[in-house]
């Protein structure tokens, strides 16, 4: 018990140092493309006209002025923190589900997966008979492992990412002897398997594609 308490208190410190250099990377790309870009789309603006307007108004008169323009820094100024707070928090997920499925997936995952899948067999030993019985039982699942205060809430949210990607279209449910349960926890850690450690690089293309957004807008006059 004490080693699994260290091995998340690490876990969970990684977790915040890479979602925090995540956003903080965006957070500084993101309001600096948004002043360059904001005075790029304002400095033709009449200023006799617009001296004593207010802000709202005065955005309007600059969307009317670069309506394309305008529309492409909207997007990188209210958009991007949205999506970097996304792929942070897909990222750290996706690191902690390869680094616990390579160091503690027998150990940590598997008998997490038993107590949860027992506890379902336990209320519903035959129900799951086809795939929309299967749809079913997977949704009281998640909701279950989601409600449960007795698991670290990393490992929680690792096994309910491996359950959500998990499909049985190639599974006959008629088939004489086939267990539910063991089908779903197999193809659960299946899924965690085929994690790949992550990289940042889809952060470096939203860093970029937010200043190629940033050049059209300064050579451009749409």
């Amino acid at each position: 018990m004490t080693e699994n308490l260290k091995y998340f208190s690490k876990l969970s410190l990684s977790a915040i140092i890479s979602f925090l250099k995540i956003n903080i990377l965006g957070s500084i790309s993101t309001v600096v493309v948004t002043i360059i870009g904001f005075i790029i789309l304002t400095k033709n603006i009449n200023a006799g006209n617009s001296g004593h307007v207010s802000a709202i108004p005065f955005l309007v008169m600059t969307f009317f002025s670069r309506p394309i323009g305008s529309i492409l820094w909207y997007i990188i100024a209210l958009g991007s923190p949205f999506l970097f707070f996304a792929l942070g928090n897909k990222y750290i997920l996706t690191k902690l589900a390869n680094k616990i499925i390579v160091d503690k997936s027998d150990t940590l995952i598997s008998p997490a997966l038993d107590k949860f899948l027992n506890k379902l067999k336990a209320k519903q030993p035959n129900s799951v008979k086809s795939v929309a019985d299967y749809s079913m039982a997977k949704l009281k699942l998640i909701e279950n492992i989601k409600k449960d205060e007795t698991e670290n809430k990393w490992l929680k949210r690792i096994i309910v990412f491996g359950m959500k990607k998990v499909k049985m279209d190639d599974v006959d449910f008629n088939k004489e002897g086939q267990n539910f349960h063991d089908i779903l926890k197999l193809k659960t850690i299946e899924k965690l398997k085929d994690i790949s450690e992550p990289n940042k690089n889809i952060l470096w293309l939203i860093i970029a594609l937010q200043w190629a957004l940033l050049a059209f807008i300064w050579l451009t006059k749409f």
